[in-house]
């Protein structure tokens, strides 16, 4: 029966089963635990700034690491320095945006998000937009991203632009994100931003069909777990990653056992070592039963 040292997981998808409800499954806090009461390392992997996570996560006893921003900031989740921190110039990011907008002159303020220290801003279209995506139904109706952070006692900003919150910064910025209006403009785009000698080194991740993240080149998932892995001393091939969609992708790059949710997107599944459960079968908790001997 395989051993791991390190557990990462990512959120919203992978143990969080529902948009508008930030909670975990008693199965998979459970399992989570006792690999945690076992020896096992726990580390959040999420896009998320440590700040919105909120005290449920951040306070829990079973959580070891946090592995925010797309890999941007690694920090111990119970206090202490972040023994990784990789961010954009503020110069790069006003880089980034222009170029964005030179192709999809309609992102103008409407669907930017962007996360720095201390902050985790969204753009008031952003909102209308996630809500978009949701089935029809009542909580299409009353879902709000920000409110949902807010309730789980996240810190979130609502902003009126990307320029607002890009002239009032004084720090180096982790992640900038852009939702674009259609398929094609979001490949455009990619292009754009890989081609653009203005722009600096970059890595895109798509985390829908039409929403792009933006970090550092190099700075992702995969290689905050290396950094973590080399800061713990551990083995690599001794760790497994747990996520549903892009920004998880870059733990196939890692010697991690990369685990797909059973609802990852076909991409993801196509790079995963392994596929377990889905986040509403409380997939990571099967998968670390079987293969830790939790049960």
């Amino acid at each position: 029966m395989a051993k791991f040292d390190l557990i990462a997981f990512d959120l919203d998808g992978t143990v969080f089963p529902e948009p508008s409800a930030k909670s975990i499954r008693p199965r998979v806090v459970a399992a989570l635990q006792a690999a945690h009461d076992a020896g096992v390392i726990t580390a959040v992997a999420s896009g998320r700034t440590v700040g919105m996570l909120g005290p449920t996560l951040t306070g829990a006893p079973w959580v070891d690491w946090l592995i925010t921003v797309n890999g941007a900031c690694v920090s111990p989740a119970h206090g202490g320095d972040a023994v990784s921190e990789r961010m954009m110039p503020r110069e790069q990011v006003r880089a980034v945006v222009s170029c964005i907008r030179s192709v999809a002159p309609g992102a103008g303020d409407n669907g930017w998000s962007l996360f720095a220290p201390g902050h985790a801003c969204f753009d008031r279209g952003l909102n209308e937009r996630f809500r978009e995506r949701l089935p029809e139904g009542p909580e299409r109706e009353s879902f709000s991203f920000v409110e949902s952070v807010l309730a789980e006692g996240g810190k979130v900003e609502e902003i009126d632009g990307i320029d607002t919150i890009l002239g009032e910064l004084t720090t180096d910025i982790y992640k900038i994100g852009c939702m674009l209006d259609t398929v094609e403009l979001f490949d455009a785009t990619c292009r754009e931003l890989t081609a653009s000698a203005h722009t600096g080194g970059l890595e895109l991740a798509s985390v829908g069909p039409t929403e792009l993240e933006i970090t550092k080149a190099g700075v992702n998932k995969g290689s905050a777990l290396s950094i973590l892995c080399r800061h713990l001393g551990i083995d690599e091939h001794r760790a497994v990653a747990f996520g549903d969609s892009g920004n998880d992708a870059t733990f196939a790059d890692s010697a991690c056992t990369f685990v797909a949710m059973g609802n990852a997107t076909p991409e993801i599944k196509a790079v995963a070592d392994d596929i377990c459960p889905s986040v509403k079968q409380d997939g990571v908790a099967v998968w670390l039963e079987d293969h830790l001997g939790l049960v």
